[in-house]
């Protein structure tokens, strides 16, 4: 089933509205494939059109540029386009959560506090291992 503009209800219309697959008319993975990448990526919508959006740039690396007489199609321009958006989606630290953020705990005074208050963080005894 192709994109039914609902997203606030479902998972698979969430995903398709981030790969951009909502064309009603020509889908490029079905309901069944998106399905299966929200279940492999533990529901996580953003790493399944992550994944989805890089199928759907397979699919359309087959694309080129054909022309017949006066028409003229550029598939090839489509292919750029897309991959441009991959990209894009791949560099932007909002979207994706395949990439580990970075924290350095310790930095300003208020965030060794919270450091030093939160009992579950193990911090090594330094004047005892200078003493033995």
């Amino acid at each position: 089933m192709a994109f039914t503009g609902n997203p606030a209800t479902s998972a698979t219309d969430r995903v398709r509205l981030m790969t951009g697959d909502t064309d009603p008319v020509y889908e490029f993975l079905d309901d069944t494939t998106y399905g299966y990448l929200i279940d492999k990526h533990n529901n996580n919508e953003k790493q399944a059109a992550l994944e989805g959006a890089k199928y759907i740039l397979a699919m359309i690396a087959r694309f080129t540029r054909e022309r017949t007489g006066d028409i003229e199609v550029y598939g090839n321009e489509f292919f750029k386009n897309y991959r441009a958006f991959l990209k894009d989606l791949i560099e932007n630290p909002n979207f994706s959560t395949i990439l580990a953020t970075p924290y350095a705990g310790g930095i300003s005074k208020e965030d060794m506090l919270k450091n030093d208050l939160n009992e579950d963080n193990v911090r090594p005894d330094v004047l005892q291992r200078l003493c033995y």
